[in-house]
């Protein structure tokens, strides 16, 4: 208790208006004169000593030092931690890719000091480091990698857990962040390493791989995952891995799977023909028309459901190549055409490059072909297509105009009409633009200055693979 001095009896209207109360009984004077309503007179034994209780232990409390000092260098850095693992898990693995279902369960079970957790991390941190073209958040991602593999490598010693969904989960996160940091495919050690391990993980499950749902998505985004790095490595693909598509088989049934067969066959027909094993010119020439003509068959047995929806503008608008775009039911179901159509425009080209006596099918084709990716830009650009398309544009945007990159680039390079090429290079520049995105800068000033560069090179620079669903 404090003794706080001798308190005033004043009304409290006279307190606030610092007048003498000349304390009548009943009200005072003052109050009555200025027609005021009098709360009477406080009782001064009452007052003379106050509770200071709370008071005196929030001035200690705020005395004292704290139980563990601040550190403004570390704060920061957890909280980029955690505003790229959101911005990770909200834009890409719920918005984007269809190719993370695995993740999200596994994830909630995972121990926060495990190797799942720090590869979440890892390539959260680089996966932002990309999307925003930052050297600090790039740093921040290589010390959570060093992390990671340090955990994985310890787990990786016991053969029981080595074989767990979680492990091949985190080679596989750990593969994309390895896709994403380094996109020179002249270092092709770190970019084969991770998902030859995985492929040796999935080895050594044996039976395991289909005891599960997860186990064969699991497995199946190993096989995809291999094909696509062999084929921008230009190597065949390893026999076990057909061994492993073949036991999959009888448990995943869909047309991107299909697709990713045929792909195996285009990434072995590339890597034949860069190793010379296939060095007659004509078997080359024929063996991309059977490719391609399986990859229309492809297209024609695709479901009706994935068809796209014409729609006729009104007017002239630069963002449209002629007067009709297409419209299809989500991104995932763009990415798969537009995979199937860059595969085909890549035989066409195998064709004409290799037959100089072929006829006039392989140029019209890459002439209907290339119209066709063109069709498909617009319904991520123009404000309404979409629901939450906008200018600028917003995240999820940036991500979905970044799978039209490569495709483009493509189109572009081998088309021969004036015009097409002028307007996806002009539309790649407004996607730079509008999404503030270096990379799409970056594939128009190598259409501009450099336009022969391979396919595959411009895919892993633009970081295609990880933005593939």
């Amino acid at each position: 208790m404090v003794n706080r001095g001798r308190p005033s009896r004043d009304c409290l209207p006279c307190r606030k208006r610092k007048l003498r109360c000349d304390l009548q009984a009943g009200f005072c004077g003052q109050c009555r004169r200025a027609k005021l309503m009098c709360y009477g007179y406080r009782n001064t034994e009452d007052l003379v000593f106050r509770d200071e209780t709370d008071s005196t232990k929030q001035k200690v409390l705020a005395r004292r030092p704290l139980p563990y000092p601040a550190k403004p260098a570390v704060a920061p850095l957890l909280e980029w931690d955690v505003r790229a693992r959101q911005a990770f898990f909200s834009l890409y693995v719920g918005g984007l890719s269809y190719n993370c279902a695995s993740l999200v369960p596994l994830y909630a079970q995972a121990s926060t000091e495990g190797h799942l957790t720090s590869s979440v991390d890892a390539l959260s941190l680089a996966w932002a480091a990309f999307q925003f073209d930052s050297g600090e958040l790039m740093r921040l991602a290589n010390e959570r990698y060093v992390t990671a593999i340090q955990r994985l490598g310890r787990v990786l010693c016991n053969p029981q857990v080595s074989a767990s969904d979680e492990t091949l989960q985190s080679v596989l996160l750990l593969d994309l962040y390895e896709k994403i940091t380094n996109r020179d495919l002249r270092r092709l050690s770190s970019w084969m390493s991770h998902i030859q391990g995985a492929m040796t993980l999935v080895g050594a499950r044996g039976n395991r791989n289909y005891s599960s749902p997860m186990a064969c998505q699991l497995a199946s985004r190993v096989a995809v995952t291999l094909t696509i790095s062999c084929g921008a490595a230009t190597l065949p693909v390893p026999d076990g891995l057909m061994v492993l598509r073949r036991d999959l088989d009888g448990f995943i049934l869909d047309a991107k799977w299909n697709f990713a067969a045929m792909l195996v066959d285009v990434v072995n027909l590339r890597a034949d023909v860069r190793s010379d094993r296939l060095a007659n010119r004509a078997e080359v020439a024929q063996r991309a028309r059977e490719l391609d003509c399986r990859l229309a068959n492809l297209e024609e047995k695709l479901p009706q459901s994935w068809q796209p929806k014409s729609v006729l503008t009104v007017g002239h608008d630069p963002r449209v190549f002629g007067r009709c775009y297409d419209i299809y039911p989500n991104h995932f179901i763009t990415q798969v055409w537009n995979a199937i159509r860059t595969m085909r425009l890549e035989m066409n080209s195998m064709v004409l490059n290799h037959d100089c006596d072929s006829d006039t099918s392989a140029s019209e084709a890459i002439t209907c072909i290339s119209r066709r990716i063109c069709d498909t830009v617009p319904q991520f650009i123009l404000p309404g297509a979409w629901p939450d398309n906008g200018e600028p544009f917003s995240p999820l945007q940036r991500l979905q105009c970044g799978t039209l990159l490569t495709p483009l680039y493509l189109a572009a390079q081998l088309s021969t009409g004036v015009h097409m090429r002028d307007w996806i290079i002009h539309s790649i520049d407004y996607i730079a633009e509008m999404g503030n995105m270096k990379i799409a800068r970056d594939v128009s000033a190598i259409l501009r200055s450099t336009p022969n560069v391979d396919y595959w090179i411009v895919y892993a620079m633009t970081g295609s693979y990880a933005v593939a669903a």
